[in-house]
Parts: C-alpha cells; sequence; structure tokens
C-alpha cells in the first residue's frame, strides 16, 4: 500500500447532541488538521443541531499514511468561537479500497457530542517505495 498521496474528504452532516447556544441556532463549521496542514469548511449560518454542508471538499496532501486528522466541529460565533466536538481519525483508516463512507463520533470534554457523516478517497502517489 502507497504511504504517500492526496486524500479527499467529503464533509456531508452531522447530528450533534453539544448545543453550544442558550437561545438561537448554532453556525456550525469544521476545521481539520493534520500535521502543518489545516483545512476550514465553511459556516452554516443557522443550521443548528442539524448541519448538511452538502459534500464539501477538504483535500490532504499526506506525507505518511500513519498520521492522524485532528477534527473539530465549532459554532462561529461573534468575538469567540465555541468547541462543539472533536474526533481524531487514523488516515489509514480513511484510505481503504475505493473510498469509505462512514459516520464518525465526536467528543467534547470526554463525553460524546454527536456524529458527523464523511466520505473519503484515497488517491495513493506512486508505490509503497516512493
Amino acid at each position: 500500500m502507497a504511504t504517500q498521496g492526496v486524500l479527499k474528504i467529503h464533509v456531508h452532516e452531522a447530528r450533534l447532541t453539544h448545543d453550544t447556544e442558550t437561545f438561537g441556532k448554532m453556525d456550525p463549521y469544521c476545521v481539520f488538521e493534520s500535521r502543518q496542514q489545516r483545512v476550514r469548511t465553511k459556516t452554516l449560518n443557522g443550521a443548528g443541531k442539524t448541519p448538511n454542508w452538502l459534500g464539501e471538499m477538504v483535500t490532504f496532501d499526506v506525507k505518511y499514511i500513519g498520521d492522524d486528522i485532528s477534527l473539530s466541529v465549532w459554532d462561529d460565533d461573534p468575538g469567540k468561537d465555541d468547541l462543539i466536538g472533536t474526533s481524531e481519525i487514523k488516515i489509514s483508516s480513511l484510505c481503504v479500497g475505493s473510498g469509505l463512507d462512514e459516520w464518525f463520533k465526536l467528543f467534547f470534554h470526554g463525553r460524546e457530542a454527536g456524529v458527523i457523516h464523511l466520505r473519503a478517497i484515497w488517491e495513493p502517489r506512486g508505490g509503497p517505495l516512493e
């Protein structure tokens, strides 16, 4: 298996159980981080606890398939954004077969904060010795 390549992650939707708003609806967005790469989705204004990014795609140039991707979902607020939930995902778990279509759990301070639906497409570069 190639250890380098391009990983495309389509962000579909989330079902959030952790709500950061007392009044009104959350304005969620996602941040993906791995090594020196940081990618942010668009903010879904007023999407609340059931945001749908309609398959918005983020792309990573993977240097080593054994790395992790940190995913965090935030509520866009004036002043300071609120963390909704996080997940740590092994890149290798996203690089299977013709692609992965899966729901991942989100956590906030050790408690479940919901789930997020991702679809990943792995495009290996060269062979395992490249």
